[in-house]
């Protein structure tokens, strides 16, 4: 197995890392109403005793991220710019993955196998994040915000919706505090609580 890159070892616990998901796709959601605007999603029943990730950004780039029953977690993702420049070095990507991961993740079809450019896995028994591939830490571009946190996806998402934000209630939302009118008043004045209902269910988000 090869070596994992200097960002693969700063990704935090998997515990962590559905922290940061389930945030950064109810910000989203506060933000951009219509779902298919949105960068960030989550699904806390996308199966019995799964839990699914994943981003978008329209233009070609995504992730999906699959927490299953065994308590692990992995990430595959395609970065087309990455895909372009490095195409000849990108090799088997996959090769390396556990078998274990191949009914829920590997043969689902939804999650786009035939295109990728990284994957990652968190077994908690190891307790470490693993890849087959040692690539340049610019492969992994897509999960910044796994190791940038709310400062990350405040910078991220005032360039994206092109709007002025602070950096507070972003920091509640990622602390997995309850949302209540103040919040929402802070990051869109033009959404209330109760037209959330439906996304706080699907994403697993503390009511």
């Amino acid at each position: 197995m090869k070596v994992a890159s200097d960002f693969i070892h700063q990704l935090p616990s998997i515990s962590e890392c559905q922290r940061i998901f389930k945030a950064v796709a109810m910000l989203d959601a506060i933000l951009m109403p219509e779902w298919e605007y949105r960068y960030y999603s989550y699904n806390a029943q996308w199966d019995a005793n799964e839990q699914m990730a994943s981003m978008r950004d329209g233009e070609g780039d995504y992730y999906f991220a699959l927490f299953d029953s065994s308590n692990r977690l992995i990430i595959k993702g395609y970065d087309k710019a990455y895909a372009s420049l490095n195409q000849d070095q990108l090799g088997d990507v996959l090769e390396g993955v556990s078998a274990d991961f191949k009914k829920t993740f590997l043969d689902e079809p939804a999650f786009m196998m035939d295109q990728v450019t990284f994957c990652v896995w968190h077994e908690k028994v190891h307790n470490e994040w693993t890849t087959s591939q040692q690539l340049a830490d610019e492969a992994y571009v897509l999960l910044q915000v796994l190791v940038g946190g709310a400062e990350h996806y405040h910078a991220w998402a005032q360039e994206y919706y092109e709007i002025e934000l602070n950096l507070e209630p972003i920091q509640h939302v990622f602390a997995m505090k309850p949302l209540d009118e103040r919040l929402l008043q802070a990051l869109n004045p033009e959404i209330e609580l109760d037209e959330l209902e439906e996304e706080i269910a699907e994403i697993g988000y503390p009511a």
